[in-house]
C-alpha cells in the first residue's frame, strides 16, 4: 500500500500542510494508515486520503463549512461501498482513473440534497441519493448514512430538474489531476 507523509500530501496536491492539518483535526479526513499519535509524531496518508483531501478541498474553494464537506465525505464513502456492491471491484479513487473509467459528479442541490451521477461512456448515466444534509445540523446527521440507494431515472430526472441551485463537482476530474501529480513509483 503506498502511504504519503503530511509533507508529501501537501506537495502532491500543491497546498500548505496547515490546511491539510486543520482537516486532519476537524476529522475530515482520518488518515488510514497512521494518525498522529502525540507531539513529534506523524500522519501517513492512504491514496484515498490524498482523493478525499482533493475532494475537500475543491469545496473549501466554493466556501463550504468544513462541517458540511465532512459529511459529504462520510456519504461519498457510503457511495463508494454502494458502487462496489453494484459494480463490482469500485474503489475511489483507482477505479475513476482505470481505462474506460466511468464519469462521477458529486451534484449539490439546493446546498443539502446529495446526488452522485455515475456515467459510463454511451450510456444513460445512473443517478444515486438525495441525501438531506442540513448545514445548521450536519455535524450530527452526518454519521447517519446509511446508503445512498440509486434513483429510478424518472425519480432522478425529477429531483435534479427540481433544485432551485445546484453545484457540480467532477470527482472524476479531481482524481485525475492529483493522479497526475503523483510522482512515478
Amino acid at each position: 500500500m503506498d502511504k504519503w507523509t503530511l509533507t508529501e500530501a501537501a506537495n502532491v496536491l500543491g497546498v500548505p500542510q496547515h490546511r491539510l492539518i486543520h482537516l486532519c483535526e476537524k476529522k475530515v479526513v482520518i488518515p488510514d494508515v497512521r494518525d498522529a499519535r502525540g507531539r513529534g509524531s506523524s500522519r501517513q496518508f492512504s491514496r484515498r486520503n490524498l482523493f478525499d483531501f482533493a475532494v475537500a478541498l475543491e469545496m473549501r474553494k466554493l466556501e463550504l463549512p468544513v462541517s458540511y464537506v465532512q459529511a459529504v465525505l462520510k456519504v461519498l464513502r457510503a457511495f463508494e461501498h454502494e458502487a462496489k456492491v453494484l459494480l463490482g471491484n469500485f474503489i475511489l479513487p483507482d477505479s475513476l482513473l482505470a481505462p474506460n473509467a466511468p464519469q462521477l459528479s458529486l451534484i449539490i442541490l439546493d446546498g443539502e440534497r446529495l446526488f452522485f451521477s455515475l456515467a459510463r461512456k454511451g450510456k444513460s448515466p445512473r443517478v444515486f441519493g438525495g441525501v438531506n444534509i442540513h448545514q445548521r445540523r450536519t455535524r450530527g446527521r452526518a454519521g447517519h448514512h446509511q446508503n445512498t440507494g440509486q434513483l429510478r431515472s424518472e425519480q432522478a430526472e425529477q429531483a435534479l430538474n427540481g433544485g432551485r441551485t445546484k453545484t457540480q463537482i467532477d470527482l472524476s476530474r479531481i482524481a485525475r489531476d492529483f493522479s497526475d501529480r503523483l510522482p512515478d513509483v
